[in-house]
């Protein structure tokens, strides 16, 4: 029986990644978006190329209208919804003192209200199927280390991962998983638009000596929704290279353990 699987966010980055990955590993796939037309395109023309089957749902995330209709295609699709990756979500950066309240409402409204009523209607639906489910939320380093100017956004991701652990509780009578990600310095089109130099700044500071790729979320996103995490619920993985457990040391420190590394390497 095939499974199915539910990405929002899923016109570009992290999303379009896990919408393709699911979809090479045999699921149908629903894939949600808002604004981002030709994105979604995109990653329905790389799921079909690959003999992939997808379709796309078109709405606000932050509207529980839009949670609904992503269930009901799901299950008018292919007939029913196994996993739920709730991934859509925006980010805010500035100064705490200077954000502004529409701003702030637009973060909080599509981060905490869009997941929660996602996961909502997804939950509701494997409930009623009586077999399970795997419910996958995107948090972010920003839930585990502060970083200036992250204020509000960090607060929602923080929020989701609560929102985790206690949905982790409260569906487990039902045999579904609830987890999250949170991903760290992922490289991605719109981070190299912003900084060219954002894979090797970032390669500099991480642990692991690299910056992250779309593909390292996929990996764990495979593993919480496989076989061998059926015990494993109210967690939080961190994919990051270590950054959180590090955190960004000083350029001067940085040089002198590049150099200890590039002198390791030669001997």
């Amino acid at each position: 029986m095939r499974r199915v699987a539910i990405v929002t966010g899923g016109a570009t980055g992290i999303g379009r990644d896990l919408s393709e990955g699911l979809a090479s590993d045999g699921f149908g796939v629903i894939v949600g978006y808002h604004d981002n037309v030709s994105g979604a395109a995109e990653t329905a023309g790389a799921i079909e190329a690959r003999g992939g089957e997808v379709r796309l749902v078109r709405g606000d995330g932050a509207d529980p209208a839009t949670a609904s209709a992503l269930v009901e295609a799901a299950v008018s699709t292919f007939g029913r919804l196994d996993v739920l990756c709730c991934h859509a979500g925006l980010t805010a950066f500035g100064s705490f003192l200077d954000v502004d309240p529409g701003e702030f409402d637009r973060v909080v409204a599509t981060n905490l209200r869009g997941t929660f009523f996602t996961a909502q209607a997804g939950a509701r639906r494997m409930v009623e199927q009586g077999d399970g489910g795997r419910i996958v939320l995107t948090s972010s380093v920003t839930a585990h280390r502060a970083i200036d100017g992250a204020a509000a956004y960090a607060m929602t991701k923080a929020g989701i991962e609560a929102l985790a652990r206690n949905l982790a509780v409260e569906l487990a009578a039902a045999s579904i998983t609830v987890n999250a990600v949170a991903p760290g310095s992922i490289v991605n089109d719109r981070n190299l638009a912003d900084d060219p130099t954002y894979a090797e700044r970032w390669a500099a500071i991480n642990p692991v000596g690299r910056v992250g790729n779309g593909a390292d979320v996929v990996e764990a996103v495979r593993f919480l929704i496989g076989p061998g995490a059926g015990f494993i619920t109210g967690q939080t993985i961190v994919v990051d290279g270590g950054w959180t457990m590090a955190g960004q040391a000083p350029d001067d420190v940085l040089r002198a353990a590049d150099a200890i590394r590039s002198s390791t390497r030669d001997s």
